[in-house]
């Protein structure tokens, strides 16, 4: 059986800097009210994605995002919407035990997480998270599992990519992207609880 310590220094093996992502990762939203999805019902597959795509790569606000794919909301529901993203952002809490990981982490981190800029004061909410850099999809105009992403964390990791270490929640975006970019990578699950 591994100790604690082996645990640790087989995931950290070769790794310099480790990526988190934000939601689902580290942070969990507990009153959860999916905004988007009440926003896009009846609404065709294309305008839902090219609404998902354009909420977490830019700085647009939802009424501003709905009138350049002619969405359709009506002013009530953009308020709904709007509201329930509040109460999400109110409602988060970071997972169990990652305060205890990122201040045992032996090495620096950075953050890289697809969001609407509507769920940047999250990361005000916590005084334990503290990245080394954060690549946020709606600051940078790409969205994981974009390439491109994933060559900004590379540069903002200022390390070799086979040294970073990509950890998350969602196998296309955390797992395979970061792997096909060079990176190592991890479900957080598995991280976690080889620091347990």
């Amino acid at each position: 059986m591994m100790n604690e310590a082996e645990g640790h220094q087989q995931v950290l093996d070769g790794v310099e800097l480790i990526c988190f992502d934000l939601f689902g990762t580290l942070v969990e939203i507990t009153d959860r009210r999916r905004p988007f999805a009440s926003l896009s019902r009846n609404m065709a597959l294309d305008k839902v994605d090219r609404m998902r795509r354009l909420a977490m790569t830019t700085d647009q606000a939802l009424e501003e995002v709905d009138e350049a794919i002619r969405g359709g909301a009506t002013v009530d529901k953009i308020v709904a919407a709007k509201a329930d993203i509040a109460r999400e952002v109110a409602s988060t809490r970071l997972r169990t035990g990652v305060p205890e990981m990122l201040s045992a982490l032996p090495v620096p981190y950075g953050i890289c997480s697809n969001l609407s800029p509507d769920y940047l004061p999250t990361l005000q909410r916590f005084a334990e998270v503290r990245p080394a850099f954060r690549i946020m999809s709606c600051e940078t105009g790409y969205l994981k599992p974009d390439p491109e992403i994933y060559e900004l964390v590379v540069a903002a990791a200022g390390v070799p990519r086979h040294k970073i270490l990509f950890v998350g929640d969602t196998p296309a975006a955390d797992i395979e992207g970061p792997r096909v970019a060079g990176m190592q990578a991890i479900h957080i699950d598995q991280f976690l609880s080889a620091w347990r």
